[in-house]
């Protein structure tokens, strides 16, 4: 038998495994029906979801959480994969909380001074710090079984990656529920629950995604 050919046989023999990118794929899919789910089901909108959608800075909270998201999962798809470049794509990580910054120094400037702390202290904290890292943890499990199927040089950042893109998600559906519109709130609250599964996900990536 030829060489070629029996290369041949044993590449038809050997499982077929699946792409990580095809499994980050069908990953981000289950990520957003679970929190979708989890969503509708035990939280939903907050009740002046109509009126809310007439104001900017309820709409701007989706830009800074969609955002966070889509970066988020942009540097997940490239980390898993060894080779790949990924250092100047974190920078798009900063994106959000960019965008953050600047509509907290917007509001700085055109509000009355006495109000600012009240505005950034809100009425939901508890909430926020609750219920972004409650559905989160549907969406960081998806995200580190699929990563799994990679081999991340550096495991605990991979992890801490696939908790920001759960976080970017969970934070999505929060925000329709929160009606602490305020960009300083956001700046406030919203990092520190995001952190608390960044941290999450960078120990769950150091002992999950090892080879």
């Amino acid at each position: 038998m030829k060489t070629e050919n029996l290369i041949e046989l044993l590449a038809q023999d050997a499982p077929v495994r699946p792409s990580l990118s095809h499994m980050l794929q069908q990953a981000s899919i289950a990520a957003v029906l679970i929190v979708a789910i989890a969503f509708f089901s035990a939280i939903g909108f907050r009740h002046d979801i109509g009126t809310a959608l007439e104001t900017g800075r309820f709409l701007f909270k989706f830009v800074i959480t969609v955002a966070l998201a889509i970066t988020g999962s942009l540097v997940m798809y490239r980390i898993g994969k060894p080779g790949m470049p990924v250092r100047w794509w974190g920078w798009a990580l900063l994106v959000p909380l960019a965008l953050a910054v600047g509509a907290a120094v917007f509001e700085l400037s055109v509000m009355p001074p006495e109000t600012l702390v009240t505005r950034m202290i809100g009425h939901n904290s508890r909430l926020c710090l609750t219920i972004i890292p409650s559905l989160s943890i549907g969406p960081l499990a998806c995200f580190l079984l699929a990563l799994r199927h990679g081999a991340p040089k550096r495991p605990a950042l991979a992890g801490a990656v696939a908790g920001l893109a759960a976080a970017g998600i969970a934070a999505t559906f929060y925000a329709a529920n929160c009606d602490d519109d305020s960009p300083l709130f956001v700046l406030f609250w919203y990092p520190i629950a995001i952190s608390a599964v960044t941290g999450v996900g960078a120990l769950a990536g150091h002992k999950l995604l090892r080879w």
